[in-house]
């Protein structure tokens, strides 16, 4: 039975424990001039009222989908109430008056685990918006479809975000970017053990007391392989050291890596996959409806298959009266 997550507007914080030495989260950024730069580029806001909070960042997949960390949203209901897609964001002062849409549907994969002790494995999801972005077009192209567990040490991989600092402490309003140094699965697992090869790991040079890294607030933001006059996005901020940018460690941030995901985005853009979560309205008012049902009824399991036939045909219905549209991407396509 769907269990009804209404929640009137109202804001509140939800916490949850982490491992000691590892929490989900740029140190020793530079400020970004053009958001044209990282053109995909995209912030995740919560506004209620006249309070808002920049809280993770994002990337367009095209004018209504958006792609972030599970981490994100996994069970901060008001969040996803009342969350904020900003495209191309470079001054978070400007919130106001910039383009945004509202989210509508939340994805991640079923076998997504919210646990610093698993180091958050399968940290991904996708929001469906309720309105187009109207200067967003199809920027997939920009998803790594060709490089699989074979990245070279010596290409240039840039992290960008919103989020803190050196020292977990709060930077400026404007948008921030670093450049990362790829380490090795080998070497990351000695560090932290159960990475799997669906993650990416880094490290950074050190500057003053900080090595390069991301940091709270970057969470579910990109980071980008630059490839000739364009950056491709190869992974999603997780999680690293529970001090930004520690020059102790080897390791200054873990990514989720994208290729492995593709042919799973692509489910959830052609309406295959059913939200783990979304948005309706009853009397009213705009209530949260959570798709996710366990044995002991509550979150973090797998979809009832019952839910999942029936919200499949209803999406199916709805997509029988509009345009026919192609696939956006190929498991197999190049970039």
């Amino acid at each position: 039975m769907k269990a009804l997550l209404g929640f009137l507007g109202l804001i509140f914080v939800f916490s949850r424990a982490m491992a000691n030495d590892v929490s989900a989260y740029i140190v020793n950024g530079t400020n970004v001039s053009s958001a044209t730069t990282y053109p995909s580029f995209a912030s995740m806001f919560v506004i209620s009222g006249a309070s808002y909070s920049n809280y993770c960042g994002a990337t367009m997949l095209n004018s209504q989908y958006a792609l972030t960390a599970a981490h994100c949203i996994y069970e901060n209901f008001s969040n996803m109430l009342n969350t904020y897609i900003i495209p191309q964001l470079l001054d978070e002062s400007t919130y106001a008056s910039a383009e945004k849409a509202r989210a509508l549907e939340f994805y991640f994969p079923s076998d997504y685990i919210d646990s610093g002790a698993a180091l958050w494995p399968n940290d991904i999801a996708v929001i469906k918006l309720e309105s187009l972005l109207s200067s967003v077009p199809d920027y997939t192209y920009l998803l790594n479809t060709t490089i699989n567990n074979s990245f070279s040490a010596s290409e240039t991989y840039i992290a960008i975000g919103h989020g803190q600092i050196a020292g977990n402490v709060s930077g400026g309003t404007i948008l921030q970017q670093t450049n990362l140094d790829y380490v090795s699965l080998n070497d990351c697992r000695s560090k932290y053990g159960l990475v799997t090869d669906k993650q990416i790991c880094f490290g950074g040079a050190q500057s003053g007391g900080y090595k390069n890294a991301t940091c709270s607030g970057d969470s579910g933001g990109p980071v980008y392989l630059e490839s000739g006059s364009q950056y491709i996005q190869i992974g999603i901020t997780s999680f690293g050291p529970g001090s930004c940018g520690d020059a102790s460690s080897t390791v200054t941030s873990v990514f989720t890596d994208v290729y492995d995901y593709i042919g799973w985005i692509n489910q959830v853009i052609n309406g295959q996959e059913a939200p783990k979560y979304y948005v309706t309205t009853i009397n009213g008012e705009r209530t949260l409806v959570s798709n996710i049902i366990t044995a002991n009824s509550e979150s973090g399991g797998s979809i009832n298959p019952i839910i999942l036939a029936v919200f499949l045909l209803f999406r199916l219905f709805k997509e029988r009266f509009k345009p026919i549209k192609k696939s956006i991407f190929s498991p197999t396509s190049s970039l």
